[in-house]
């Protein structure tokens, strides 16, 4: 009952991170990747010396950093998009609240009768 209605009044912050995360998919992912790889091989540089080596460690250290700039970007899409998602539904938030206690209350009468 009371999660339902959680999830009305959210929606358009869930809305606002599905966007984003489309978002993400055409215009994040490969910048993320290629500046996360660039990170990886300027660490390895600096720890190991060179990073134009085909040892196990520097494509690993160089993978991690491709993985950690692709999550990094990802999460600053998701975030932005939900913070902009519940920015542009706080004018819409009466009636939400208005719908999910419409939706809650027949749950709700439902359970006292039954008891």
């Amino acid at each position: 009952m009371a999660t339902t209605r959680n999830h009305i009044v959210l929606l358009p912050t869930y809305i606002g991170a599905a966007l984003t995360f489309v978002a993400f998919l055409f215009i994040g992912a490969v910048p993320g990747v290629l500046y996360g790889g660039y990170m990886g091989m300027t660490m390895y540089n600096v720890l190991f010396g060179s990073a134009g080596d085909n040892s196990w460690l520097a494509r690993l250290v160089v993978g991690g950093g491709m993985g950690l700039g692709l999550a990094a970007t990802l999460f600053f899409f998701l975030v932005a998009g939900a913070v902009a998602g519940t920015l542009l539904g706080l004018p819409f938030a009466p009636m939400l609240r208005r719908m999910s206690e419409s939706k809650a209350a027949p749950e709700a009468q439902e359970a006292l009768a039954h008891k």
